[in-house]
């Protein structure tokens, strides 16, 4: 509660001249004095300092946002008390005055103190003082004449609360100051009102920028609509999936760029959420490959518009290819041979992975033409990209076009409703391996030479094609010119494979490399194994040279491994390779070929048998066990009559 002017007056000459208190000095007044002598604050001074000039321009910036919040409640609080001689400041929370608005009847009375913008009025500058007293205190205060610790304060009646930010960091202060004769209870309820206020205004500010922050970081584009359709906001990563100008966006018909009839069954009257995996839409002069999720946005219980976030189909693609493993695994430094020819291969190889040409890899079953492909992929510019390998031999034919070409919605029964990309969409930025490429018909051979000479792709049931940047690398087992030749093969779309073609030695070619080979399948089977790392013998390298490899590497791979399994102790030696391959070593090997048996034949059937033995019958585990597909090892159980169990 305020006392008179007068008694302020006696109550300081007390404590200045004797240093004691009265009784009815306030504690937040006395506390402060006692603050200001220990301080040395001299009571006879109270003229504000002035901060240079460099200091005020780094504390205006410092404080601009408050400075803009607060102006306007300054004016306005202005306009009630413009008719009295009454000044209001800001400061900041050193009690540094940011802005003033001053009735220009007390101005003379300001210069004498220097109440102006640039100087420092907290306790130890001017002693005690509305807002030297709250920035100390951090509470709302009301001085009156001789409350203040200064002399040339005294003529002054002050109320000043301080502003704090959303966590309660005291980042300035507003002050009312007048005449003492014209203190009013009044003018400290108007200080702690405009503060609140000023900090509501902030906290808003503080959200709005925080949401601002949120809405323009997202990876998404996100547009706002009303319910007429209306673009009322978008975010900058929307300029950027649409290439176009805020300005351009905001001009957009979303009528013709989205379904509107569904948008407004679905999502306006329904106020369910609309999505759409994979669509394109037409936004200006570009076509924007996206997913597509609308949500609605409703206040009271009313639908007011919808959110519409927008994700390129790059992005969603490239999650796709992390989380399916649409990635290369070898490099050409997990390529084992020591031929020379091989080698030569290598090093071409490596040269050519720079270009973006297409290659053509031809070789037997099982020499390694998936691995060189890879190995070509990592070490192209290409190598942060996907590698999508798709077997065309294993493809039904009449879904050959669609897995490679993909459809539209609806385009033929048992299509996803939203439609599905294909191989070539999912391969864009990247390398899609084509395997057994000589078995696509001729039909599809004409719609791959079309896609691979104009780099587009159109949809089965699409209206438009698409763009896409894929380097396609292909391989065969089959003599593609003599396919050529007897007219079973385009020879438009093999010269256009063909550009740098790549043939793979068969393992029989380089009986140098079956040893090491060997010793790399071992080697990840123990690493693969709990047990104690098994080795291989002489006896049993020795028998793998004799062999002729019809299977090549993925043949070895397969002998290696059934040999670690079925071996049970550490040394696998000759006695772990199935009968046909130990047959044709030793005398039984001509009666086995007077029988008309094959040591490939009787090795793969002999290698199941086990396989599904150790597996207790169960045919998966026993493929994944030989490292086959589930369907071969069923073609081969019913080719060999094999009993399961």
């Amino acid at each position: 509660m305020l006392i008179s002017y007068e008694k302020s007056i006696r109550n300081w000459e007390q404590f200045t001249k004797y240093g004691t208190l009265t009784a009815d000095t306030r504690t937040e007044i006395a506390e402060s004095w006692i603050r200001c002598r220990e301080a040395g604050v001299d009571p006879l001074h109270g003229r504000g300092e002035q901060v240079s000039s460099e200091e005020l321009f780094v504390r205006l910036s410092e404080r601009k946002q408050l400075i803009a919040v607060a102006r306007p409640v300054m004016d306005s609080v202005f306009q009630i008390i413009k008719s009295t001689v009454y000044g209001i400041v800001l400061t900041d929370q050193d009690g540094v005055i940011l802005e003033t608005v001053h009735n220009e009847d007390i101005e003379p009375e300001c210069a004498k103190v220097n109440f102006f913008q640039g100087a420092r009025w907290d306790e130890r500058s001017v002693g005690t003082n509305a807002v030297g007293t709250a920035l100390a205190t951090g509470r709302p205060i009301q001085v009156l004449g001789g409350e203040h610790y200064c002399t040339s304060h005294h003529p002054w009646t002050c109320s000043a609360a301080p502003i704090r930010d959303s966590r309660g960091s005291i980042i300035g202060c507003l002050d009312l100051s007048g005449k003492a004769e014209d203190v009013h209870t009044h003018t400290f309820g108007i200080v702690v009102s405009a503060v609140i206020s000023i900090q509501e205004q902030l906290n808003v500010m503080e959200t709005h920028g925080l949401m601002d922050t949120v809405f323009n970081s997202m990876m998404d584009g996100l547009l706002l609509i009303d319910t007429d359709y209306r673009i009322e906001r978008i975010n900058s990563r929307l300029t950027s999936i649409f290439r176009l100008d805020a300005d351009e966006i905001y001009r957009l018909n979303v009528r013709e760029m989205l379904d509107a009839g569904e948008i407004e069954e679905a999502v306006f009257s329904r106020k369910q959420h609309l999505n759409y995996p994979d669509c394109t839409i037409k936004a200006g002069e570009h076509r924007i490959d996206c997913m597509v999720d609308i949500f609605p946005y409703e206040f009271n219980n009313r639908v007011l518009g919808a959110a519409i976030l927008i994700r390129e189909a790059g992005q969603v693609r490239k999650a796709v290819h992390q989380i399916a493993g649409f990635k290369a695994n070898y490099s050409f430094g997990d390529i084992v041979t020591r031929h020379p020819v091989m080698l030569e291969t290598i090093a071409f190889a490596q040269k050519i992975a720079k270009t973006d040409c297409t290659v053509l890899i031809e070789g037997e079953s099982g020499t390694g033409k998936e691995l060189f492909a890879q190995s070509i992929h990592q070490a192209s510019s290409r190598a942060n990209g996907p590698f999508i390998a798709i077997n065309c031999a294993a493809l039904p034919k009449d879904l050959v076009e669609s897995e490679l070409f993909g459809y539209e919605k609806g385009s033929f029964t048992g299509a996803l409703r939203e439609g599905s990309p294909g191989k070539f969409e999912l391969a864009d930025g990247g390398t899609l391996f084509l395997d057994e490429i000589g078995e696509l018909s001729l039909e599809i051979q004409a719609k791959l030479l079309r896609v691979l000479d104009n780099h587009k792709v159109r949809r089965i049931g699409g209206r438009h094609e698409r763009t896409l940047d894929v380097r396609v690398i292909a391989a065969t087992n089959r003599d593609l010119q003599e396919e050529v030749a007897l007219h079973s093969y385009r020879s438009d779309l093999y010269y256009r494979l063909n550009v740098i073609n790549i043939q793979l030695l068969p393992l029989r070619e380089r009986k140098e490399d079956i040893a090491e080979l060997a010793k790399s399948f071992l080697y990840a089977c123990n690493r693969e194994s709990t047990g104690l790392p098994k080795k291989l013998s002489s006896s049993f390298l020795e028998a793998l040279q004799e062999q002729e490899w019809k299977g090549n590497a993925r043949e070895l791979q397969n002998i290696v491994k059934r040999a670690f399994y079925v071996s049970e102790s550490e040394i696998i030696d000759e006695s772990h390779l199935p009968y046909g391959m130990r047959a044709s070593r030793g005398e039984g090997g001509a009666a086995a070929r007077r029988h008309g048996m094959t040591s490939f034949r009787d090795m793969e059937r002999e290698g199941i048998k086990q396989a599904l033995q150790a597996c207790d019958g169960n045919a998966v585990l026993a493929a994944k066990l030989l490292n086959i597909g589930k369907s071969t090892i069923y073609r081969k159980i019913d080719e060999y009559g094999i009993r399961r169990k």
